[in-house]
């Protein structure tokens, strides 16, 4: 091929869903090659199919639902799944919809509601997809969450079809088993398809919720070439129970799966009246100032949903200084938000989850020998020392609470796979970052 493009740049150009473009390629409507396990298309024939007149004619309308959160109903919308498109009809109540399905006039944004389902579904890049989907006779990950109606563990949202009377209380995950237990399965996506909240589980690394009597509990793999990620979840959880309270992180344990490897367990963060909503949806839904930085914007932002900008700066003072210590590169503005209650609609914040991509875990034997502790800082800067520059309130902060963290974190770091001299690699990077806090507090 020549020029290629994206899955997702074909779909913009063509105003159609990356599953719609799934099924061109498929017909043979687009040309397209996959490298590296993507798909590219060819730009050429994008252009060709922009060049054809539409077809005449009424479209043909897809299933009817209603979007519901918890018992309340949302927004009318129809979803067709031969192009993945999504039709948005009355709004009955856009107080509670999910941010950025709704114009400011309370209308329903077939973009948004896309996007947001876009979210809601497992990434195709998540190991096992393309054989998942082609078991279960599907084109693309977006249609199987209509499987279980778009139940989670994160939120309240669901999807009920208008032709049906479900009721919430008999369906929500919160309430209701669903799944097997910890024991009798070996493979991670042995669920998706079926009655599970797998279904909704976002995110690259593999993913498993189980029911426990009246536990909800989240299982997270790793990467395939080092399992440090799980071990690092537990060293965040000791750093957290260190300088935080109970209830401002959550707490991660490491279990063993057998042939599948040891993984991170955690509890359900969310109850079951609340949703966790994702920073980007609400800085998407408002907007950045010309001028204004990523830290005054979430400040800005969070006042205009009544969080006080004491309470603000106080929570994001506390994630800076614990992923600074942590090394971590992950905290992107999906990796931290808010709860939301969607009876009284108040908001507070999330407690700190998802610390594993950090303590260096990418970094080659080479980087390791040459004591390369560099790394890339998010979401306010990309230069770890600057970004700790923007812990405003650190009145909280005991240091003499960090005695023997680095010992503590070694010890739970060397039950994983790990080398001795990248132990020692680890140790005196921690005590690095320790310092560097050290040094911000004068």
């Amino acid at each position: 091929m020549s020029e290629k493009m994206s899955i997702r740049e074909a779909a913009q150009l063509l105003s159609v869903s990356d599953q719609a473009v799934h099924k061109r390629i498929r017909s043979g409507s687009l040309s397209a090659e996959k490298l590296n396990g993507r798909w590219f298309v060819d730009a050429a024939s994008v252009r060709v199919a922009l060049e054809r007149p539409p077809r005449r004619g009424r479209p043909l309308s897809g299933e009817t639902y209603m979007l519901m959160n918890g018992p309340y109903e949302v927004m009318e919308f129809s979803y067709r799944e031969s192009d993945g498109s999504f039709a948005p009809g009355k709004v009955r109540d856009a107080l509670r919809a999910p941010l950025g399905t709704v114009t400011r006039n309370g209308r329903g944004r077939a973009d948004g509601l896309r996007q947001w389902w876009d979210y809601r579904s497992i990434p195709e890049s998540r190991s096992g997809m393309d054989e998942k989907l082609r078991r279960l006779g599907l084109d693309d990950p977006s249609q199987i969450p209509f499987r279980n109606l778009g139940l989670s563990l994160s939120d309240q949202y669901w999807v009920c079809p208008v032709s049906q009377e479900v009721n919430w209380e008999d369906v929500n995950y919160f309430r209701n088993p669903f799944g097997d237990s910890r024991q009798g399965w070996d493979e991670w996506l042995a669920e998706v398809g079926l009655s599970s909240p797998d279904n909704t589980s976002e995110g690259v690394l593999p993913k498993r919720w189980l029911c426990e009597g009246p536990l909800r509990i989240l299982l997270k793999g790793h990467v395939p070439w080092t399992d440090q990620q799980v071990f690092n979840e537990r060293v965040a959880t000791l750093l957290h129970g260190r300088l935080l309270r109970e209830g401002e992180y959550v707490s991660y344990e490491v279990v063993n799966l057998g042939k599948l490897g040891v993984a991170s367990s955690c509890s359900c963060f969310v109850g079951e009246r609340e949703e966790y909503v994702p920073f980007n949806l609400v800085a998407e839904s408002e907007g950045k100032r010309p001028g204004e930085t990523a830290y005054d914007n979430v400040v800005r932002l969070c006042r205009q949903l009544g969080i006080a900008e004491k309470e603000t700066e106080r929570f994001l003072s506390k994630m800076i200084v614990c992923d600074g210590i942590m090394a971590n590169t992950d905290r992107h503005l999906r990796n931290f938000g808010l709860i939301r209650d969607i009876d009284n609609l108040s908001w507070r914040f999330a407690p700190l989850f998802d610390t594993g991509n950090s303590l260096w875990y990418d970094k080659d034997e080479g980087e390791v020998a040459r004591g390369d502790y560099s790394y890339a800082s998010r979401p306010f800067d990309a230069r770890p020392n600057r970004q700790l520059m923007y812990a405003s309130t650190l009145d909280w902060l005991d240091l003499s609470s960090l005695d023997g963290f680095p010992d503590e974190a070694c010890e739970v770091l060397e039950e994983g796979n790990l080398s001795r001299w990248r132990l020692e690699y680890l140790r005196e990077g921690i005590e690095r970052r320790i310092a560097a806090v050290a040094e911000l507090c004068g």
